[in-house]
């Protein structure tokens, strides 16, 4: 062999070997949504020996009583613009499912039923919806709760302790989890979103674990909400990034990484009665600034 094809061949093993290394450095891992679950289910068993989680009875006493603002230890918020892959992999972690575990009347298995969440307090503080609480609270069909808890990313569990603040016109509620003093990783909120800026949303749309979307915020409006006897208005936050079904409770951050709102629920306007086609999904989220009214 020549010595120009050895130094080729030289050349190239090295070029090779210095993409793997690069490459390997930013490979990621393909989630397994099937297997998140079933060891989400897994380790239910062992967690409901050693600790207790709140009951769907106390759960439906602190929706309607635990309704002031509460003091917590909130993390200082970021002031350096991230890339969309650091913004996710830094809220992956402080972003949990929410499940609902039960026994239903046609098996002896028990199921979880998959909401999104995220920290705001190290000592174990997690947001969500009011709506995801009120179902664990009022579960019907005939199922039968078994508790509330939460997963994180890393695959650790936590039981839900106690809700300590809601609000049900704003679709909040605050949740205390059983850490024995762990500290885990939280998110920062921000002051407000506005018009037109970028934002991030993480959750778990159908069961797709730990989503990662990117819009914009659409629109700041009052919606009309509540029973047709009961109306009232809402502070509201309209994004385009996407969501559904599973997502709701998860955060909204902009290109700080910092919290905006509070994935809610969708909105489908069609041309008319006459005309049901589809011509529009407004995406709801809680603006930050409701939240505010709940922490300190």
């Amino acid at each position: 062999m020549s010595a120009q094809k050895t130094l080729k061949k030289g050349l190239y093993i090295a070029t090779a070997i210095f993409f793997l290394a690069v490459g390997s450095g930013y490979a990621q891992t393909f989630t397994d949504d099937a297997k998140i679950l079933a060891d989400y289910q897994k380790s239910l068993d062992s967690l409901f020996l050693k600790v207790k989680t709140i009951t769907a009875t106390d759960a439906q006493t602190q929706l309607a009583e635990n309704t002031q603002a509460v003091s917590l230890n909130l993390v200082k918020p970021n002031k350096k613009l991230q890339t969309g892959n650091e913004i996710y992999e830094h809220a992956k972690s402080a972003t949990v499912t929410v499940g609902i575990a039960y026994l239903c009347p046609r098996c002896s298995n028990s199921h979880i039923s998959e909401s999104s969440g995220y920290v705001i307090d190290p000592k174990g503080i997690v947001v969500t919806n009011y709506h995801v609480a009120a179902m664990y609270a009022n579960i019907k069909d005939g199922n039968k709760p078994l508790g509330l808890t939460v997963r994180m990313a890393n695959g650790k569990i936590y039981a839900v302790k106690s809700i300590l603040a809601c609000s049900k016109n704003n679709d909040l509620a605050v949740l205390e989890l059983v850490t024995e003093g762990e500290k885990i990783p939280a998110l920062p909120l921000a002051q407000a979103g506005k018009v037109g800026d970028q934002v991030y949303v993480l959750g778990h749309p159908k069961g797709m674990h730990y989503f990662f979307s990117e819009g914009m915020v659409t629109n700041k409006y009052m919606e009309e909400a509540g029973e047709h006897d009961k109306k009232f208005f809402r502070q509201m936050m309209a994004i385009s990034a996407d969501y559904a079904t599973g997502s709701s409770g998860g955060p909204v951050m902009d290109h700080y990484g910092n919290v905006i709102g509070t994935v809610s629920n969708t909105k489908m306007f069609t041309h008319s009665e006459m005309n049901p086609s589809v011509q529009m999904v407004v995406k709801n989220t809680v603006p930050v600034e409701s939240l505010w009214k709940l922490v300190r």
